[in-house]
């Protein structure tokens, strides 16, 4: 692996980790002063039927909006679809942050109104619309305050079991959606060519020596290279033998909410994040394995069914440990 692929690597890796600790710490923030009976008792979703539903929904959603993009090409429909999700997911994390400050932190999750707060929320919900469409480049940063809000509200809504359940539909619906229908790849260009927030992703450019590549690999980029007119910078490096390299590395906002929302349910397990650290960095391997995996086939791969492989590591590595299963 070179090492800007290396690089982007690690940079993906801190994304991954810091959406799934700040959204933990906004789910500890949310039960903060409650026991386990009130946390039970309030759970809004305990059915794997509910889990079922909400699939349902992201399938129907894709489907809608795959047939979508092959009769429209242009922009403001998918400007508006990106407004409205970091809207709604953005809300709940300045809610949370807002009932921080007044001390008032639990409705957020069991509905109790709070005028205050729900103002803020939907300022600050405005006001990171606003900032990400003047400046493209906080793309990642609206991902993953959206990408934590959902995963906050998914995993404050369903007992452990049915995360689970949930996170091995969604492992299954990813592996069919990127091999068989191949929508999902669709849908990642379509998001990706727009800079849409769906998705969170690091590029670069690194020069790398001609003796680097095989004679057919150099052919190969001469030939793509034919008749392009080089900038100075680019014209001075071919002349040095540097030929200039192009890496991109992006993951699905799914794959940064699914392994989050099993966290923030199994804290809710014991009020503890013992579990909920076994789970995150299970995912964390689980992810280094789809970069592993890229590496070798170069080619779009579904993240959940590694991040599960990781989460059921995580948790068998905590039951061994502690001797408790936590189902």
């Amino acid at each position: 692996m070179r090492v800007v692929e290396t690089r982007q690597v690690l940079q993906i890796l801190v994304i991954f980790m810091i959406v799934q600790f700040f959204g933990l710490l906004l789910a500890a923030l949310v039960y903060s002063g409650t026991t386990y009976q009130q946390v039970s008792g309030a759970e809004l979703l305990t059915s794997a039927s509910s889990a079922l539903f909400y699939i349902a929904y992201i399938i129907i959603f894709s489907a809608v909006l795959v047939l979508i993009m092959k009769f429209y090409n242009g922009d403001k429909f998918f400007l508006i679809l990106e407004g409205v999700a970091i809207f709604i997911s953005s809300f709940f994390v300045f809610m949370v942050l807002s009932g921080l400050v007044n001390n008032v932190v639990l409705f957020t999750a069991y509905g109790s109104a709070i005028t205050t707060n729900f103002i803020v929320g939907v300022i600050a919900a405005l006001v990171l619309i606003v900032l990400k469409n003047k400046f493209p480049v906080l793309r990642n940063t609206a991902t993953i305050i959206a990408s934590a809000g959902i995963g906050l509200v998914l995993g404050i809504s369903f007992s452990f079991l049915v995360a689970l359940v949930f996170m091995m539909i969604m492992a299954v619906y990813d592996f069919i959606a990127v091999f068989i229908t191949k929508h999902m790849v669709t849908m990642a260009k379509a998001m990706s060519s727009r800079n849409l927030a769906f998705l969170v992703g690091v590029n670069e450019v690194e020069a790398v020596p001609k003796g680097s590549f095989t004679k057919s690999q150099v052919l190969e980029f001469q030939r793509d290279m034919k008749g392009v007119r080089l900038n100075q910078t680019l014209a001075n490096l071919y002349r040095q033998g540097l030929l200039p390299i192009a890496a991109r590395m992006e993951l699905g906002a799914g794959d940064l909410i699914i392994p989050l929302m099993v966290a923030i349910a199994a804290y809710k397990v014991f009020l503890s994040f013992t579990l909920s650290f076994f789970i995150i960095f299970g995912a964390v391997a689980g992810l280094l394995l789809t970069a592993q995996i890229l590496k070798s086939y170069k080619r779009p791969l579904p993240a959940i069914p590694p991040l599960l492989f990781g989460v059921a590591a995580g948790m068998l590595a905590y039951a061994l440990i502690f001797g408790v299963v936590p189902l």
